[in-house]
C-alpha cells in the first residue's frame, strides 16, 4: 500500500505527463475545443490537489504528515506544473482561442507574460503566507488557568456579560498577538517586497496598479465609493454605538465591549447540531436545489463545524470544482447568531455548485471574482436569517435583536474595509517599501474610533492592520464593501417581489467569472459600478432593521 506522500507523487507525476503531452498536440480548429477542454480538466485536477493541501493545513494544522504533504505540493509540484500551464497560455495566444471561448482568451491575452522569474515570486508568496498560517494557528491564550483556542477567547468576548472578564480575555488575546507582531511586521515587510517585484515583472509602477488590472472599477472610483460609504452610513454607525453604549450602560464603550452580543435571547436555542437541517429547511423553503447543496455536502462527510485545539480560527468553504463537491471547516459553538456565519459559507457552497451544475463550466469560470462570491454569500446570509425568522416561532423583539446585530456586523465591514482598503491604496502606491513604523502610523490616521475609549492601548490599536487578509489577499476588504452594498439592494428587491428575485439571482450564479462582475450584478437585477443612490437604498435595508 502506497503512503499519502507516494499518492500525492503519483498523482502529480501524472499531471505533469498529461500536461506534457497536451502541449505536444497538435491542434487545428477542428481539434481546438476538445484541446481546450483537455486543459480546463488538468487545471482542476490542479486545484483538487491544492485544495486537499488547504483543507488538511486547516483540519490537522500542526500535523507532521499533513505538513509534509503540503510542503511537497507547493514547494516541488506547484512550481513546476505552473510553468507547463505557462506554455499552455502561449500557446492558447498562437492558436486562436477567441474562437472557443472569447472571454478565457482575452483573459489570458491581458494578463502578464508568464516568466520563470514570475513563478519564483509566486512561489517564494505562498511560502510567506504559509508562514503566517503558522504563526496564527499557534496562538492560544492562557486564561483562569485553562489553554483557550482563540476560537475560544472570541467566544468568550462575544458571550461574557461579565465586563471584568471581558476585559481580561481581550488582554490575554492581545497580549498573544502583539508577542507576534513583530515577527508579522518582518514578515509583512517580505511579502511587501515580493508584491512590489511581482508588480514590476508585470510592468506596472506599482502593486495597486497591477492589482487593478481585473476590476470593473478604478482606483479612483473606489476611492470615491469609500468615501460615500463613510458619509452614507455613519449615522448607521452613530447610533448602533449609541445604542450598544446604553445597553451595556457605560459612559463610553471600550475596545472589550465591541464584539460582546447585546444580552442575546435564549427562548430559542439553536445547537450546533441542529445546524445543517436547519439549514436544510431554511433553504429548501426558499429554493429546493438550494437545500440539495446542503444534502449532498452532508452525503459526502462535508461538514468540519465545531472548533478544536489547534485548528485555525474562521470559516472557509473550500470547493472541488473537478467534481463539484465543498468542504466547510468552521469553527461554530451553536446559537442563531453564530448561524449567520453557515449560511454565509452555505452561499458560496451553493454558488459554486451552480456553476459546477452548468456542463460547459471550465475552471476560469471560478476564479478571481471575490466581490460576487461574497455578494452571494451575503445574500444568503440575509435572505436566510429572514426565512428563519419566517419559519421557526421567534418573537418580534427577538428578530430584531438578531437583525440588529446583523446591522453591526456590516457597519464593522465597513469600517474595516474603509480602514484597511485605504491603507493598502496608501502602501502598494509609495515609490519606496513603507517600513512597519510609517505603516503604523498611517493606520493610525485612518482608524475610526469615534465613541470608543483606546486610551492605553494605542500599541495595540495601531496594529490592528495585522489582519489575515492583508498578508493574504491584498485589497480584499474592498471586496466584501461591494459585495454587501450589492446583497442589501437585493434584499430590498426581494422584500418586494420575492419570486421575481430569486428568478433572477439563479440565473446570475450560472454565470462563471470571465463574465465579469458588472454583468453578473446586472443579471441579479443591480448595476455596477454604485451610484450614491444605491448606496442610500441599501441604507434604507439597514434602517428598516434597525427600527
Amino acid at each position: 500500500m502506497s503512503t499519502p506522500l507516494e499518492d500525492l507523487d503519483a498523482r502529480a507525476q501524472a499531471l505533469m505527463d498529461d500536461y506534457r503531452a497536451l502541449i505536444e498536440v497538435s491542434v487545428d480548429q477542428s481539434s481546438l475545443p476538445s484541446w481546450f477542454a483537455t486543459w480546463s480538466q488538468l487545471k482542476m485536477r490542479v486545484q483538487t490537489l491544492w485544495i486537499e493541501q488547504i483543507v488538511g493545513q486547516y483540519q490537522r494544522p500542526g500535523n507532521e504528515a499533513t505538513d509534509a504533504l503540503h510542503k511537497r505540493y507547493t514547494q516541488h509540484w506547484l512550481p513546476e506544473l505552473e510553468k507547463l500551464d505557462a506554455v499552455l497560455n502561449e500557446l492558447a495566444n498562437q492558436i486562436g482561442l477567441e474562437s472557443v471561448n472569447p472571454a478565457v482568451s482575452a483573459l489570458i491575452a491581458s494578463g502578464p507574460a508568464p516568466s520563470p522569474r514570475m513563478a519564483e515570486l509566486e512561489q517564494e508568496f505562498r511560502r510567506l503566507t504559509k508562514q503566517y498560517q503558522d504563526v496564527v494557528s499557534q496562538h492560544h491564550v492562557m486564561f483562569a488557568g485553562k489553554m483557550l483556542t482563540m476560537s475560544d477567547a472570541e467566544r468568550i468576548l462575544r458571550e461574557s456579560q461579565d465586563r471584568n472578564e471581558r476585559e481580561a480575555v481581550w488582554k490575554a488575546v492581545k497580549a498573544v498577538e502583539m508577542a507576534s507582531a513583530a515577527g508579522l511586521d518582518d514578515l509583512f515587510a517580505k511579502i511587501l517586497s515580493v508584491r512590489r517585484a511581482m508588480a514590476a515583472e508585470a510592468g506596472h509602477a506599482n502593486y495597486a496598479s497591477y492589482s487593478w488590472l481585473d476590476r470593473n472599477d478604478t482606483i479612483a472610483g473606489t476611492e470615491e465609493l469609500l468615501r460615500t460609504i463613510s458619509e452614507v452610513f455613519h449615522p448607521v454607525d452613530v447610533s448602533l454605538h449609541t445604542h450598544r453604549a446604553q445597553a451595556l450602560e457605560v459612559p463610553t464603550l471600550r475596545p472589550w465591549d465591541l464584539q460582546v452580543a447585546l444580552v442575546e435571547p435564549k427562548s430559542f436555542d439553536l445547537p450546533l447540531d441542529q445546524y445543517v437541517p436547519t439549514a436544510i429547511q431554511v433553504l429548501n423553503s426558499l429554493d429546493a436545489r438550494f437545500g440539495e447543496v446542503v444534502r449532498q455536502i452532508q452525503q459526502y462527510d462535508g461538514f468540519d463545524l465545531a472548533p478544536r485545539p489547534g485548528k485555525p480560527n474562521g470559516n472557509i468553504c473550500a470547493h472541488f470544482m473537478a467534481n463539484g463537491r465543498s468542504v466547510l471547516v468552521c469553527n461554530f459553538t451553536g446559537g442563531v447568531n453564530l448561524f449567520r456565519g453557515f449560511l454565509h459559507e452555505l452561499g458560496h457552497a451553493i454558488h459554486n455548485h451552480t456553476i459546477s451544475s452548468n456542463p460547459d463550466h471550465v475552471f476560469w469560470d471560478f476564479m478571481n471574482f471575490w466581490e460576487v462570491q461574497e455578494f452571494y454569500a451575503f445574500v444568503f446570509t440575509y435572505i436566510g436569517l429572514l426565512e428563519f425568522f419566517e419559519l421557526h416561532n421567534i418573537a418580534e423583539d427577538e428578530r430584531i435583536w438578531y437583525l440588529r446585530s446583523t446591522a453591526e456586523r456590516i457597519m464593522e465591514r465597513f469600517r474595516d474595509v474603509e480602514e484597511r482598503t485605504r491603507l493598502e491604496l496608501w502602501v502598494y502606491q509609495q515609490d519606496k517599501q513603507p517600513t512597519p513604523e510609517e505603516i503604523n502610523a498611517e493606520f493610525l490616521r485612518l482608524v475610526q474610533t469615534s465613541g470608543v475609549d483606546w486610551s492605553g492601548f494605542e500599541d495595540i490599536l495601531k496594529k490592528g492592520w495585522q489582519k489575515p487578509h492583508t498578508f493574504r489577499f491584498a485589497f480584499y476588504n474592498v471586496d466584501f464593501a461591494i459585495a454587501m452594498i450589492a446583497a442589501l439592494q437585493f434584499v430590498h428587491a426581494f422584500n418586494q417581489d420575492r419570486n421575481a428575485a430569486l428568478e433572477r439571482l439563479k440565473s446570475s450564479m450560472l454565470l462563471g467569472a470571465t463574465t465579469g462582475s458588472k454583468r453578473i450584478f446586472a443579471e441579479a437585477g443591480i448595476a455596477y459600478p454604485f451610484q450614491k443612490e444605491q448606496l442610500v437604498l441599501a441604507r434604507t435595508v439597514l434602517a428598516e432593521w434597525l427600527r
